[in-house]
């Protein structure tokens, strides 16, 4: 059951960009894929090809309207290895489907980005989470994170993704450490790209 297409938000502010893309209910599963792509400007393609190894970040979460804290986080960590030899990139890729990594080569930058930029079918929460009321989804990508304690939460989240969702007041846990600053503590810059959506509910199964 398509919920709502995660369109332009009039109003945000200037280092708050619109979310764009689609969420879903999928067997029970709330399931959302992104257009990402403002976070990854063609000069990154320098960075992200000097022969080191450059880190990207991806968090969404799932808040309820008006500001609390989110229900829900999922997290994505890639790293980015150019192989000055092979002229390739060589990515490792770790979130709740793959905590022990899953490898991918690409042969060129554009094949590189559009795998960063479009981000498909992440399964964000239980759709029971909905019940009645409003909610916004956020992404925030940061490359090369300098918080090593945002790293070492990340971690701790794709080794135990059940810690990335509360339903019915759960302990606040790894979800309830990462809240404040994935909620604008941490702020944003040449790396760090933050993306919100409209608000939406379950209700009739459209944006409300």
């Amino acid at each position: 059951m398509l919920l709502a297409p995660l369109v332009a938000v009039a109003g945000l502010a200037h280092d708050v960009a619109p979310l764009a893309g689609d969420l879903e209910i999928k067997d029970g599963r709330l399931v959302a894929g992104f257009d990402l792509g403002p976070a990854f400007p063609p000069d990154l393609r320098k960075q992200l090809g000097n022969g080191l190894t450059n880190v990207v970040v991806l968090h969404v979460t799932l808040a309820p309207v008006p500001g609390e804290e989110p229900a829900a986080v999922y997290v994505r960590e890639t790293e980015v290895l150019y192989d000055v030899w092979e002229e390739t990139y060589r990515v490792t890729l770790r979130d709740p489907g793959h905590p022990r990594g899953h490898h991918l080569t690409f042969a060129a930058w554009e094949a590189l980005r559009a795998f960063l930029a479009e981000v498909r079918q992440i399964d964000v929460a239980p759709a029971s989470i909905l019940g009645d009321r409003t909610w916004v989804v956020s992404a925030r990508v940061e490359v090369n994170p300098v918080s090593q304690e945002l790293l070492d939460r990340t971690r701790e989240l794709i080794a135990n993704p059940a810690a990335g969702a509360r339903v019915g007041g759960a302990s606040r846990s790894v979800l309830g450490a990462m809240a404040s600053y994935l909620l604008g503590k941490g702020a944003t810059g040449a790396d760090v790209h933050v993306f919100r959506s409209r608000p939406f509910s379950a209700r009739g199964g459209a944006i409300r």
